[in-house]
């Protein structure tokens, strides 16, 4: 195969720059991570049948075929980034074993008092709490945890990172904004314990809102990889700052953001439209992690707030569902839509199936998206069986042109999932009536004019909502939304790099 031959050729090529480059640690890290992307590049697709026959497999539900893919394969990049991340270990402390050889050409070893041993506890550290979470990650797709254990285990496993910020720093004040200074009558204010709570929230938040902002082909692995890229172009701008202390911070979070693009980029050929494999929870919570470390121990956690103002919207967006306020599906991803030319009697057939699927609609308990796009499903399966049976004969080539590809029989789109609001409660119903009225909801009424139902409120769907004009494919969606990840970036960095002096000096 293609990737199994290009790792063979360039894996040796790589290996050699690595040593031919050891007393560079960021050369050595590159190098590194271009192996990792190749690892996880080959041993993606060389897992697949195993994964299934372990029985993480599942449906892609917005293809008209429905094809089984192996899901949880982000544990496989989580994995193998570890272990790039441990072996880069002796890369980067390599200067304090050994200082330069002398005038006799002798190595001579660095004492062991100078060892910086607190770099060595954040590094490690980053790693523990990474760990932490791919295991969490894996536990969700194997055994489907809870949405209490989803927020608790995060808090726990981001307490090895707290600890070795309190022992090393211990910083927690913050600068005053200018227009504030003089109402405090300070420029910075110390928050004590409420910054040990900030930063641990701030874990827990990104650790679920890269898997809130999940559901097409491509969707969770592209958003991280904008997110790292834009992390890793503002530590090579700042790597050689006047600030010692800030230099080593911008390499600390670009030893872990390198390998993490390699490993994401490798899973992305396989995970984007159209899928061959599932990321699962394990990547996302994986991910969220890897970005909360890198904000926390290399103090950019207001900046990297700034990056995840689209998962941030999703979540406000989704509270009144995730809240219990407005009935929540357990998968809230857009539904499939299949469009053909059907012949009266089938078409007559499928209006009667529309009836009957309304009525017990009405009268289901909403648990699952399933009564929601049931529908969608039974005319896509109609479809198919008719373009089966009554198959289309292949076009001529007609004369000085080329032979045109099979007919195809069916046009496929997605159009927002939608809940029920039988069982909303009365804030619920005050939230989706504000949303309809700003524009952020598709509110279906019935003949007196009640709400009955309403799109599911995720960006995903809100999209959709908005190009309402225009029918958007899997890859489209999937495009927006990381172009949605781009301008946010463009901003972020605007806001961070010239407008912050209108409010900090």
């Amino acid at each position: 195969m293609l990737h199994a031959k290009a790792t063979a050729a360039l894996a040796p090529v790589l290996a050699a720059l690595a040593w031919q480059q050891r007393d560079q640690p960021l050369a050595v890290c590159v190098c590194i991570s271009a192996l990792a992307g190749l690892a996880t590049w080959c041993a993606v697709p060389a897992t697949v049948a195993m994964f299934k026959r372990a029985g993480l497999s599942g449906a892609d539900l917005a293809k008209p075929a429905r094809p089984v893919l192996a899901e949880s394969m982000g544990v496989v990049a989580a994995t193998i980034y570890l272990v790039a991340t441990f072996l880069f270990i002796p890369a980067q402390f390599r200067g304090w074993w050994w200082r330069p050889t002398d005038d006799h050409h002798q190595p001579q070893p660095h004492s062991r008092h100078v060892f910086p041993f607190d770099r060595l506890g954040e590094y490690l550290s980053a790693l523990l709490s990474l760990q932490s979470m791919v295991f969490l990650g894996f536990a969700d797709d194997v055994v489907d945890l809870r949405w209490r254990f989803k927020l608790i285990l995060p808090t726990v496993a981001s307490v090895p990172v707290l600890t070795v910020y309190y022992v090393g720093y211990g910083v927690t004040h913050v600068a005053v904004p200018v227009f504030m200074r003089a109402w405090l009558g300070t420029h910075t204010v110390d928050l004590g314990v409420l910054y040990y709570v900030y930063i641990g929230m701030m874990a827990v938040f990104c650790t679920n809102a890269i898997n809130i902002l999940a559901g097409i082909n491509g969707v969770e692995v592209g958003q991280s990889i904008v997110i790292a890229l834009s992390i890793v172009a503002k530590d090579v701008a700042n790597i050689n700052s006047d600030n010692p202390e800030a230099g080593y911070h911008h390499l600390f979070s670009l030893y872990l953001l390198l390998p993490f693009v390699a490993v994401s980029s490798a899973l992305y050929y396989w995970n984007v439209y159209p899928a061959r494999v599932f990321v699962g929870d394990t990547y996302c919570y994986f991910a969220g992690m890897t970005f909360a470390v890198c904000g926390i121990l290399g103090h950019f956690s207001k900046t990297l707030l700034l990056l995840f103002v689209p998962q941030i919207f999703n979540f406000v967006y989704s509270a009144p569902q995730i809240f219990g306020l407005v009935p929540c599906p357990r998968h809230r991803l857009p539904a499939l839509a299949v469009e053909t030319a059907l012949p009266p009697a089938l078409a007559a057939r499928l209006a009667r199936h529309r009836e009957l699927a309304s009525a017990d609609d009405a009268s289901s308990d909403n648990d699952s998206d399933a009564a929601a796009s049931g529908l969608h499903r039974t005319v896509s399966t109609a479809m198919r069986s008719f373009a089966a049976a009554n198959p289309r004969p292949r076009p001529r080539a007609r004369s000085g042109g080329s032979a045109q590809a099979q007919v195809q029989a069916t046009t496929a789109y997605l159009v927002p999932s939608r809940t029920a609001l039988a069982g909303a409660r009365p804030l619920g119903l005050l939230i989706v009536r504000a949303y309809e009225r700003l524009g952020l909801a598709d509110v279906e009424r019935d003949a007196r004019g009640a709400m009955t139902s309403v799109n599911n409120l995720t960006l995903l769907n809100l999209v959709l909502v908005r190009s309402r004009r225009r029918r958007l494919g899997e890859s489209q969606l999937n495009n927006r939304i990381l172009a949605i990840q781009v301008l946010n970036s463009a901003v972020a960095f605007v806001i961070r790099y010239r407008l912050a002096h209108v409010f900090y000096d």
